[in-house]
């Protein structure tokens, strides 16, 4: 049978997942300078290894409220030909999924506001739904972030 990797996190006490070969990197304990007037979900930018990444709030996107955990974590992914950093509230670990616990996602589930998400698999863990990372950001945060780093 046929494994599916996920980079699994949390958000609240929830699971999500994404695929491991979009996963530029993780890392811990970044400063985020904030950018004024940009999309709500963008909490700014981080200069990493010399490269300036936009920072995406996954609270902010899913209507969770702020967190004042100090842990917090990005993971560093490629979209659309550009790196985006995904700030979440911890990184738990690489998962093999059998591909018989891979589901779609309930069509009850599915709008254009919840686009994104890809598949629900089952684990020892729970439930955990993953996300396609290229289908995250709307066209209009898409522009949003190339202006942002055009001005830069």
């Amino acid at each position: 049978m046929e494994e599916f990797k996920p980079v699994v996190f949390k958000l609240d006490k929830e699971l999500y997942g994404l695929d491991i070969n979009k996963v530029q990197g993780i890392e811990k304990e970044q400063q985020v300078v904030r950018v004024p007037n940009t999309a709500t979900y963008i909490k700014g930018i981080m200069n990493l290894r010399g490269d300036v990444i936009p920072v995406y709030s996954l609270r902010k996107k899913f209507g969770l409220p702020e967190t004042s955990a100090t842990d917090i974590q990005y993971i560093i992914v490629r979209t659309n030909e550009s790196l985006l950093a995904l700030e979440v509230d911890s990184v738990d670990e690489i998962h093999s999924i059998e591909s018989s616990d891979v589901h779609d996602v309930p069509s009850i589930v599915n709008s254009v506001d919840t686009r994104y998400f890809h598949k629900v698999l089952k684990s020892n863990r729970g439930l955990i739904i993953t996300i396609d990372i290229d289908k995250l950001l709307s066209d209009e945060e898409i522009e949003q972030i190339q202006q942002m780093k055009d001005s830069l």
